[in-house]
C-alpha cells in the first residue's frame, strides 16, 4: 500500500482512539506508528541501491526486486504481539489498543494491496529462517516478476 493509504487508515484509527478514550497522546501515537513504520524500508533500499539516494527508486518501494532480499524488520507480527503484551497494564490500554490497531491495519493493508506477500511474509522469524530470500518469502519469485515487467 502507498504511504497516502497508510496515512488515511492511520488517521481514521487515531480518530477512533481519540473518540473512544478522549486522549490525544495515544491518538497521535496510533497515527504516527501506522505511517512511520515504513521507515524500515530504508534498510531494504540501502541494501538494494547503496547510499546514493534516488527519489524514483525510493518512491518505487520495490527494493526486493533489485536485491532479492526482503528485510523490513518492523513489519512483524512477532513485534506486534511483543508490544501488545508489554503494554498489558490497564493504564496503558489507550496506547495498547491504538498502536496495536495501527500496526495490524498497516500489515493487513500491505498484504491486501501487495498481492505478492504471503501471510507468512510478515513473520520476522519466517524471513530470518529463509535468510530474507524473496524466492522463499514471497508468493512469486522475483525473477518471474522481473521477467513479467520486462515484457
Amino acid at each position: 500500500m502507498r504511504t497516502s493509504g497508510h496515512i488515511a487508515v492511520s488517521a481514521v484509527i487515531g480518530l477512533f482512539v481519540y473518540g473512544g478514550y478522549g486522549e490525544i497522546g495515544p491518538a497521535i501515537a496510533s497515527f504516527l506508528v501506522g505511517t512511520l513504520i515504513d521507515l524500515d524500508h530504508i534498510i531494504d533500499y540501502l541494501y538494494a541501491h547503496g547510499k546514493k539516494w534516488d527519489w524514483k527508486k525510493i518512491n518505487g518501494a520495490h527494493h526486493e526486486k533489485t536485491s532479492g532480499k526482503l528485510y523490513v524488520p518492523l513489519h512483524s507480527y512477532e513485534l506486534l504481539l511483543l508490544y501488545f503484551f508489554l503494554t498489558i497494564d490497564p493504564s496503558l490500554t489507550p496506547w495498547r489498543v491504538g498502536v496495536t490497531l495501527s500496526l495490524l491495519a498497516h500489515f493487513l493493508c500491505d498484504q491486501f494491496f501487495n498481492p505478492n506477500r504471503k501471510f507468512s511474509t510478515y513473520f520476522l522469524i519466517h524471513r530470518i529462517i529463509h535468510k530474507f530470500d524473496t524466492q522463499k518469502v514471497l508468493k512469486h519469485p522475483v525473477k518471474e516478476i522481473k521477467k513479467a515487467l520486462a515484457g
